[in-house]
């Protein structure tokens, strides 16, 4: 008996809308330990659909853990100035006085001689030597391997650029981008550059996954999969929690749709690359996060869970820029974002948050590991490696921006 609401055409189905009358997710046991979506589970006629509910950059232990840094953490441009004898506190100066005058210090050596300011370019910058990057290749990251490489040149090794070993064990994880930023203050367990959730959560982007063709829910060597900008605010409980079920539509834009191939190996879920881009929110400026040669590998669970990790390559121009700098941010008429709030933007964020604009400009080319350009052989993209995790959901391929109440369905 089909228990599930029949759904305009053009639906991923993602989940059966009819558990409040008693249908419980169940699978079937067939001897080969084949799992088999039956009627009221995630699956249905072959296809699922997912909304991410977690999202976050997968980096690794913190440096006090490790002692990755033993020069010490990253400074600001305040806390550079300070350290100099024209930044120490003068006798008797006051903390209103004294802080003014950090703000004015920190300002002089974060701009060109003729008032170009660094953060909006960052290529006119001397080298910063307060900039520290994890060099070590003995602490584990979180990630997985994307380049089928172990070990990499002694070229490579003088460079820092050696592969991780995975906190799970496995080799050859490629993660430069927490190289990066392993030794800034701000991105460690109790920093505040990896919630970037929060916009999510308060429906700026989001992020949705479907499956097709899928017989085998534990082992299929070929499945179909989507990854779409989601269109709609993620639909959350009283408390603050994704609700599983929700409907949600495809962002119409092409430029933030792709389609790859995968296979399901005993409930894991491995993805061929395909290049992506999600949208991302910065103190309402509207940004791109792209991903080239993205992959997914990730386990899926019994009730439709999906946790493991979205990795690829992140241009190093567009990773300075919708995570440091906010040069190419636009309003969300897609014009031009003052650059008032550009400014304000990128120089308060490296104050408060503990690195300088250019440092993180030239640690990010240092450490670029893919898509070297053609002509002059340098890398031209990093190694980003995302975590997530992604529960069932309804996905619907209409044009929309309402919440869920305002999608048609035919119950």
């Amino acid at each position: 008996m089909d228990v599930g609401p029949r759904l305009r055409k053009g639906l991923i189905y993602g989940g059966i809308g009819a558990i409040a009358s008693g249908v419980t997710l169940a699978y079937i046991a067939w001897p080969s330990d084949r799992a088999t979506a039956q009627v009221g589970s995630f699956v249905r006629n072959g296809e699922a659909g997912f909304v991410v509910t977690h999202f976050a950059y997968a980096l690794g232990p913190d440096a006090a853990e490790t002692g990755a840094c033993p020069n010490g953490m990253s400074k600001s441009a305040l806390e550079i100035f300070a350290e100099t004898p024209e930044g120490r506190r003068h006798p008797g100066e006051g903390d209103e006085e004294y802080g003014k005058r950090l703000e004015a210090g920190g300002k002089s050596i974060s701009t060109t001689s003729d008032g170009k300011n660094y953060c909006m370019h960052p290529e006119l910058a001397p080298p910063d030597p307060h900039t520290r990057i994890l060099t070590s290749a003995s602490v584990p990251a979180e990630g997985i391997d994307l380049d089928g490489k172990i070990s990499r040149s002694k070229e490579d090794a003088q460079r820092g650029l050696l592969d991780f070993t995975g906190v799970d064990g496995a080799k050859g994880v490629d993660n430069q981008f927490w190289r990066a930023v392993g030794c800034n203050k701000s991105f460690q367990k109790s920093g505040h550059s990896n919630s970037f959730e929060t916009e999510m959560y308060t429906g700026s982007w989001g992020i949705l996954i479907t499956l097709s063709d899928v017989d085998d829910l534990r082992n299929d060597d070929h499945v179909d999969v989507g990854i779409y900008a989601n269109a709609d605010p993620i639909q959350v409980s009283p408390t603050r929690v994704a609700l599983e079920y929700a409907t949600y539509a495809m962002d119409q834009d092409k430029a933030f749709r792709a389609s790859t191939t995968g296979r399901l190996e005993n409930g894991v879920l491995t993805t061929e690359p395909v290049d992506i881009r999600a949208r991302h929110v910065v103190n309402s400026m509207q940004l791109q996060r792209p991903l080239r040669d993205a992959r997914i590998r990730a386990s899926l669970s019994a009730d439709g869970v999906i946790k493991g990790y979205l990795a690829g390559y992140t241009p190093v121009i567009a990773m300075y820029d919708f995570q440091f700098g906010y040069r190419n941010a636009s309003d969300a008429s897609g014009k031009p974002s003052p650059m008032a709030r550009r400014l304000l933007s990128s120089n308060g964020a490296a104050r408060s948050l503990g690195h300088t604009c250019h440092g993180m400009y030239q640690s990010l080319h240092r450490l670029a590991d893919g898509h070297p350009d053609p002509q002059t052989g340098r890398f031209t993209s990093i190694s980003t490696q995302y975590q997530f995790e992604a529960r069932p959901a309804f996905v619907v391929d209409v044009k929309t921006k309402s919440v869920n109440a305002k999608l048609i369905r035919h119950d």
